[in-house]
């Protein structure tokens, strides 16, 4: 009955490790036909709203029908997507358009914050935007996310050596342990959360949390990328 802040996308991220290897097998064998399936399954969950029960109930927060696309979006990408695209995403007319959307989403995004930036948004617009679904991955979400990819694409070399380097490493070290990392990350924000309403809500604190909580899972991260290392060095007993 009851479920610890933010643990709401563990459900889907089990089911999508479950289902990674034969939607990989059914990407790698056919990738157009798989991709049109994700993508007609995300179109109909937009219209019906098709959803999986949670006990005792209610539905799943991260609805695994629509954000699957993310992944298998990124697996066909991966194997036959930038070979056939990967020039033309990086096209500097898609580039500004990307730039110009993630431009509006900050300011749609602050309005939610600042009063006088919420009166300065249109009526019209704000009825065609909202509601801004996250459970079912709105489209305006999906499109948010591919802009982020598209400036990445164009500005970030693939064999970029500095992604190997600094904060950066560590950072990949996060990913590389990403299970581990967010269920960390699940009991620092409630930590982080008691001192922002018990303590202070500043700005100032609001960096300082930020910062120590970013710090202590690359450092959660790396030691067990060092620990996970120094085990394959020694001969195993079983």
């Amino acid at each position: 009955m009851y479920r610890p802040v933010n643990t709401d996308v563990l459900p889907t991220f089990v089911l999508f490790h479950l289902s990674f290897a034969p939607a990989l097998w059914g990407i790698s064998k056919f990738p157009g036909a798989s991709l049109l399936i994700s993508a007609f399954l995300y179109a109909l969950v937009q219209l019906y709203g098709w959803n999986l029960p949670q006990w005792p109930v209610n539905l799943w927060y991260f609805n695994p029908f629509a954000w699957q696309l993310l992944v298998v979006l990124g697996a066909w990408w991966a194997i036959r997507g930038y070979r056939m695209f990967g020039r033309k995403i990086a096209s500097w007319p898609v580039v500004a358009l990307a730039i110009a959307y993630l431009g509006f989403g900050l300011v749609i995004t602050l309005s939610w914050q600042i009063e006088p930036l919420a009166a300065a948004v249109p009526s019209y617009i704000a009825r065609l935007i909202y509601p801004i679904d996250k459970p079912d991955l709105d489209p305006l979400r999906l499109l948010h996310f591919l802009a982020i990819a598209v400036v990445v694409a164009r500005f970030v070399p693939p064999n970029w050596r500095g992604l190997a380097r600094g904060g950066l490493r560590g950072a990949i070290r996060c990913g590389e342990r990403s299970l581990e990392t967010y269920c960390a990350a699940v009991v620092l924000s409630l930590l982080a959360s008691l001192y922002l309403i018990e303590v202070s809500d500043s700005i100032a604190a609001q960096f300082l949390t930020s910062a120590a909580g970013i710090a202590a899972l690359v450092l959660f991260a790396t030691c067990l990328a060092w620990i996970g290392k120094r085990s394959r060095q020694h001969p195993k007993l079983l």
